[in-house]
């Protein structure tokens, strides 16, 4: 379910009209303001756990032994870096990679740089990422902005998740008839992806089928 999916189905759910014209309707104080709402409940959601499956990503980097320095196109904090049988500890210390004298084996950072210590490999960066938005061409970033942009959560969780969640936090008026049910639902939902990402981190891993349907 894409970002206008999203929207149009808050909007039926809340007695407001469609949006038709991405580009021109998007700009109406109303939809702006769901648009916030919706980035914000993204974000909320994600953090949650950093167990969720679908925030790990990996990205391979080909390391040289003639540099340290690295900037992969990674946003996150790193879990683990391994290049072949070989795990990489993490060096707190960033000056030892500029006076050449890191560990073996060892990465750490400064700045937006990934150091890494110089060696001749591929290896695997293994992060959680922070970016819980993805567009049409599979790239990650922060926020919806674009009518066909995804959410990274499970797409059987989304619609649960995003219409309950949104229609509540934009009401924001706990008298309305339906903010009690919008409310419960949410809340329900957000239990079972939380329980779901705790099998994960445990040692019932589900490897076929993810998460389950709600």
């Amino acid at each position: 379910m894409n970002l206008l999916e999203i929207m149009n189905k808050t909007l039926v759910e809340l007695n407001y009209k469609e949006i038709t014209d991405f580009d021109i309707d998007i700009k109406k104080p109303d939809n702006k303001r769901l648009l916030d709402v919706i980035n914000r409940l993204n974000k909320d959601i994600c953090i949650l756990s950093d167990d969720f499956y679908f925030r790990q990503k990996v990205k391979e980097i080909e390391l040289t032994n003639d540099r340290f320095e690295y900037s992969p196109n990674i946003s996150g904090h790193i879990s683990k870096i391994i290049a072949g049988t070989q795990e990489y500890k993490f060096e707190s210390d960033y000056s030892l990679f500029y006076k050449n004298t890191a560990p073996a084996y060892s990465f750490g950072s400064f700045g937006t740089k990934l150091l890494i210590a110089p060696t001749n490999a591929v290896a695997k960066v293994f992060y959680i990422t922070d970016l819980f938005v993805e567009d049409a061409t599979g790239e990650l970033k922060s926020d919806f902005k674009e009518a066909d942009d995804k959410s990274i959560i499970p797409e059987n969780f989304v619609e649960k998740l995003f219409i309950n969640g949104a229609a509540f936090n934009f009401k924001q008026n706990t008298t309305h008839p339906k903010y009690n049910h919008w409310k419960m639902n949410f809340d329900s939902s957000v239990g079972k992806l939380t329980g779901n990402a705790k099998l994960f981190a445990g040692n019932h891993i589900i490897i076929n089928g993810g998460f389950k349907k709600l």
